[in-house]
């Protein structure tokens, strides 16, 4: 009884617990509410972007496949059979020799075609240079052929034989001179060079040897064209010929007669930038330029005033070094040797003199 007793009063005297009610934040109910059918409508557009983005590339997929699947099997069928090869003539090429050359094997379409295979056929031709293709269908193919330009005529050591060297530095052909009495080679092949707007190589040395079609490769004729491609189209378009006995000996003639000892190709666009000083500052007065040592010039001055364009003096006139040692002047022709000039433009008084 008394044991009852006490927990009757003990559980009088506890304080009644309450029930635990968890209650929404303020304002976060309906947001809460809302945002999941928000994140799900986002997830929806997401995924329908991306299976879109799927279907198209499977698609664009299938569609390239079937497109090459039908170029291979056109490729292959004799609907588009070269039937029909249209050519034109070129001045040295025949309308039949280009058909010939191109040798398109029998059974090839307008869709197999090897280009490159073809192009490298006419090439054997050297004087071939670019080739394109026109395709007309059904069956005609027409090739046109553009011919390699000729840049220099370089007389071989032997002094008989003149070759034409073209564009891309590629040996063409032979040509063939006639000289007249009294006349040079390379008076025949200056006048030769002007005629077909070339320039003029003299004095090569015996290692030049061309073969038709292939690249030039000797180091003389490299350096003349570094000087060609480096040089300005204002001193190019003066320079008439080239003399070539070795890579520390190049020199260049200009149409009004001007010698130029350039030496081997290095420092090409200061030597053109001392070059265009003097010849600016003693224009018409001037028979030999020494620029080998850019920075320590020479030159030589004639010393009268009858002088015309393209022969350096006139006939009978004299002329004198810088540093006054006379010499006669004759008429020059524009490929004078560079050696004879080297020689004597060692006493030629310097620009800074």
């Amino acid at each position: 009884m008394r044991s009852s007793r006490r927990e009757v009063s003990s559980r009088k005297g506890a304080k009644p617990s309450l029930p635990f009610i968890s209650l929404p934040r303020p304002g976060r109910g309906e947001e809460g509410k809302q945002s999941a059918p928000r994140r799900s409508a986002r997830q929806d557009k997401g995924g329908s972007a991306a299976r879109r983005i799927i279907v198209a590339c499977i698609a664009v997929a299938i569609a390239l496949l079937v497109a090459l699947v039908g170029f291979l099997v056109l490729s292959y069928t004799p609907v588009f059979s070269i039937t029909s090869i249209e050519t034109t003539a070129t001045e040295h090429v025949s309308k039949e020799d280009i058909a010939k050359l191109a040798a398109i094997p029998e059974g090839t379409t307008l869709l197999n075609l090897d280009e490159a295979k073809i192009t490298s056929n006419l090439q054997k031709n050297p004087w071939v240079g670019q080739v394109t293709y026109v395709r007309e269908f059904p069956n005609t193919l027409r090739i046109e052929v553009t011919e390699r330009s000729v840049e220099s005529l370089v007389v071989m050591s032997s002094g008989s034989v003149v070759w034409c060297l073209g564009d891309g530095g590629v040996w063409i052909e032979p040509v063939s001179l006639t000289t007249s009495d009294g006349e040079s080679i390379d008076d025949a092949a200056l006048a030769k060079a002007q005629e077909m707007g070339a320039l003029l190589i003299t004095d090569v040395p015996a290692t030049v040897s061309p073969v038709a079609g292939s690249t030039a490769s000797d180091s003389v004729i490299q350096a003349v064209e570094t000087y060609q491609s480096t040089f300005s189209d204002a001193l190019t378009s003066q320079i008439v010929s080239y003399s070539a006995q070795s890579l520390d000996s190049i020199s260049c003639t200009l149409k009004s007669g001007v010698e130029i000892s350039l030496g081997s190709a290095t420092d090409v666009s200061t030597k053109e930038e001392v070059i265009e000083q003097i010849l600016s500052q003693y224009s018409g007065k001037l028979t030999y330029i020494n620029v080998r040592v850019p920075s320590k010039p020479t030159y030589r001055m004639i010393d009268s005033d009858n002088v015309g364009e393209g022969t350096g003096a006139l006939v009978g006139t004299s002329s004198s070094s810088t540093d006054g040692s006379d010499s006669s002047a004759t008429d020059s022709a524009a490929t004078a040797s560079a050696a004879s000039a080297d020689s004597s433009a060692d006493s030629a008084a310097s620009t800074g003199q």
